[in-house]
């Protein structure tokens, strides 16, 4: 796997590179043992006491090693979603960098009215959203959105044989065709929701948008992939289906 070799943020400026902080210079090695982010699944958060909180308050103080421990506690979940953002590996290693970096500079405006999650959620999203419009083009694609199908079928954890392998694996090639075709405003909630699991507040607090704008992005984003899927669904459920399971009203 590459390792991560930048050593700007994407907030930073252009000039030389800044000394890649102590508490920060593991990032620049291999993320080793590394699930497959693009098949995971995510809870949405609870109302419980945040549990980073003690971390950051030992970061605050001096402690490098806290901050350490809240970087690898959550860079699967921000990886999975520079990914799916991205659909590049290398442009998620180099976004991912990008985040901690901005996270360790930037870690004195997170406030406890916010988890730290949603707060590490919104750092990622917005070197995702630099780097995309560097990048100058839209370049993503992810398969775990196959779970939550256009029709709102939901293709079986096993294959029950060759046909449903074959069929299985077509709708997962154009879901990602179709989610390439989504524009960074619509493609940003509907992964943060359907993939990521996070609540619509959440959602409105990472993109700084308002709750209703969320729902409604939710629900043009599953609308324009029923339109790009309708066959392959109908192809599944002959009776077809009118929403997916869990739509935003």
């Amino acid at each position: 796997m590459r390792p991560f070799t930048r050593t700007t943020g994407s907030l930073g400026n252009h000039g030389a590179p800044p000394r890649v902080p102590e508490s920060v210079a593991f990032v620049t090695q291999p993320i080793l043992q590394r699930p497959n982010p693009l098949t995971g699944t995510a809870s949405a958060p609870c109302d419980a006491v945040d549990p980073d909180l003690e971390l950051i308050d030992r970061w605050r103080a001096g402690d490098g090693q806290a901050f350490e421990e809240l970087v690898r506690r959550h860079e699967r979940r921000i990886f999975g979603l520079l990914l799916r953002m991205l659909g590049n590996r290398e442009e998620a290693e180099d976004a991912a960098q990008d985040t901690f970096l901005n996270l360790h500079r930037h870690g004195h405006r997170f406030r406890r009215e916010a988890r730290f999650s949603t707060f590490f959620y919104r750092v990622a999203m917005n070197a995702a959203l630099n780097r995309r419009r560097s990048l100058g083009r839209r370049r993503s694609h992810m398969e775990a959105l196959a779970r939550e199908q256009a029709g709102g079928s939901a293709l079986p954890s096993e294959p029950r044989g060759p046909e449903d392998a074959t069929f299985g694996g077509e709708i997962r090639a154009r879901v990602e065709e179709a989610l390439q075709t989504l524009p960074a405003a619509l493609r940003a909630p509907v992964v943060l929701y359907d993939i990521e699991g996070l609540a619509y507040g959440d959602i409105a607090e990472v993109l700084q948008i308002a709750e209703g704008t969320v729902k409604s992005r939710i629900h043009r984003a599953r609308r324009a992939l029923r339109e790009r899927l309708g066959d392959l669904m109908h192809r599944e459920d002959p009776e077809g289906s009118a929403s997916a399971p869990g739509e935003p009203a």
